[in-house]
């Protein structure tokens, strides 16, 4: 419904804030990008399966922005070395699901 389209629009562009603070230009990028794909899906009829799979792929998309992508910046008092922005949101592990496939060929389709 609207309100579940409207509510996931604008989760996305939160986390569009929170991934890209900082970074203007992948931050007005990342927006228009999201405004385009949201109106190219004006069309689709409301509770079709494509809207389902529309709204929850945006819903992923925002999830992955807010836990999965850390900004680097070069670090100015080190040279060579980068300053990471990490946030509250930002999913740390202890990288055991990444070992388990290590020396593996899956692609990340197969690990789905």
């Amino acid at each position: 419904n609207k309100t579940v389209v409207l509510s996931t629009y604008r989760n996305l562009l939160r986390a569009t804030r929170i991934a890209f603070q900082g970074d203007q230009s992948t931050l007005y990028n990342s927006r228009r990008f999201a405004r385009d794909s949201f109106d190219k899906n004006r069309g689709v009829k409301a509770g079709s399966i494509e809207a389902e799979k529309a709204v929850e792929h945006a819903q992923g998309v925002a999830q992955i922005l807010r836990e999965n992508v850390v900004q680097g910046a070069t670090d100015k008092e080190e040279s060579g070395a980068y300053k990471l922005r990490i946030h509250e949101q930002t999913e740390k592990g202890d990288n055991e699901s990444v070992k388990q496939f290590k020396g593996t060929t899956k692609s990340f389709a197969e690990v789905k």
